[in-house]
């Protein structure tokens, strides 16, 4: 893994809920925090945010349901929601609150190679990178934030492929282009 030289502080809280499993997929809950954190600072640093402030919030789907309804009007549970409060490079403050039982269950699907601690840890990823200011509205910049992905996810001695989702759209009459990795949601 890659060091960082940052004054990026990351505050992660696991649920409760969230402890037995994290324990497993991480050896322990303190490690668990430290790749969490690692993971934000990663994906902070692809832009060049290196000082400010990250929450980092793993929890069920029961608690992230609600959430999302509140703040997205989306009534289901999903995988990552960001909040982004300040960004003003090298500077951002935000928060983002992660779902490791919609990691289990995407890590279930035939076409996921990560495991669930790796899934999460992308969430994390991605989660960071809206906070930054990625989006993943929209064809080109969906194509920007999956290539930051794969260099932050690499940061932290993760390798994801490059996929077709990550390269830039050839027809514009094409609704199908690339499958997103993750539903995950910006304020």
């Amino acid at each position: 893994m890659e060091q960082f030289p940052t004054q990026l502080t990351t505050d992660v809280l696991i649920d409760e809920e969230a402890e037995p499993d994290l324990s497993v997929w991480f050896g322990c809950l303190e490690t668990a925090r430290t790749q969490l954190a690692e993971a934000a600072i990663a994906a902070a640093s692809v832009e060049g945010c290196n000082r400010g402030s990250i929450g980092v919030r793993i929890c069920d789907d029961a608690t992230i349901h609600p959430i999302n309804r509140e703040f997205l009007q989306h009534d289901y549970p999903t995988d990552v929601i960001s909040f982004p409060y300040e960004l003003n490079p090298p500077t951002v403050e935000g928060e983002l609150v992660a779902s490791f039982e919609t990691a289990i269950e995407n890590t279930s699907e035939p076409n996921n190679s990560l495991s669930p601690r790796e899934e999460l840890l992308l969430y994390v990823v991605h989660g960071t990178l809206h906070i930054v200011g990625h989006d993943d509205q929209s064809p080109q910049p969906r194509a920007a934030m999956r290539r930051a992905e794969v260099k932050a996810m690499k940061a932290i001695g993760i390798e994801l492929p490059l996929s077709s989702s990550a390269m830039p759209e050839t027809s514009s009459d094409d609704d199908s282009f690339g499958e997103s990795l993750f539903s995950g949601d910006v304020l």
